[in-house]
């Protein structure tokens, strides 16, 4: 499967029980054997497939992005993305979001993953956080990760707490200077979108 070249639309589909449960189209940045990056368009509108467990986002009436857009960074066989946020009309950068999820697979029209609701916040300044941990525990509990999946997310939580208390990050700071092309069109969902099979 070939990699996506810049202001392609990838869908990022999140995929749970077997079955699509959102699906967000997104354009790319960068692909590259080691790096996947891709930017969420201001004003893109969410995909939510008919799903026995409804989407937090869908439940609150989230239809579409809101604000700034955001960047997120892929590395193969990660079990995170790191997600980047502006703030305000001057864009002025928030800082890097640490969002554990399932390790991107490729598929025709973009990449499949599960948000692991477990995360971390690095602020541009302060200290890092670690956050809704109790919302991840619950979602266990009623079954929404196995305990296997379930110990893995809690690894990777250690493992990035250690990354983040040491300072090794491996991203590079200039992508928080990062700017969209402005000639990009919010991309759409593809007629069909539901009905894509799973690899």
């Amino acid at each position: 499967m070939g990699y996506f070249q810049p202001g392609d639309t990838a869908l990022r589909r999140e995929v749970l029980h077997g079955r699509p449960w959102a699906v967000t189209p997104s354009r790319v940045v960068l692909d590259e054997p080691g790096l996947l990056v891709v930017f969420v368009v201001p004003g893109t509108r969410f995909g939510f497939p008919d799903h026995h467990w409804p989407h937090g986002w869908q439940v609150a009436g989230n239809s579409h992005w809101h604000g700034n857009g955001k960047l997120q960074m892929h590395r193969p066989d990660e079990a995170y993305s790191v997600d980047l946020y502006w703030h305000g009309e001057q864009r002025k950068f928030g800082g890097w979001y640490l969002n554990l999820q399932d390790p991107y697979r490729r598929t025709e029209l973009g990449f499949d993953t599960l948000d692991h609701e477990l995360d971390y916040w690095v602020p541009a300044e302060g200290e890092w956080i670690e956050k809704d941990r109790e919302d991840f525990e619950r979602q266990v509990l009623e079954g929404k990760y196995s305990p296997e999946l379930a110990e893995r997310i809690r690894r990777q939580g250690v493992d990035i707490e250690a990354m983040l208390t040491t300072g090794t990050t491996w991203w590079d700071p200039k992508w928080a200077d990062w700017e969209p092309d402005p000639d990009w069109p919010v991309p759409t969902l593809p007629e069909g979108w539901e009905d894509y099979p799973l690899p």
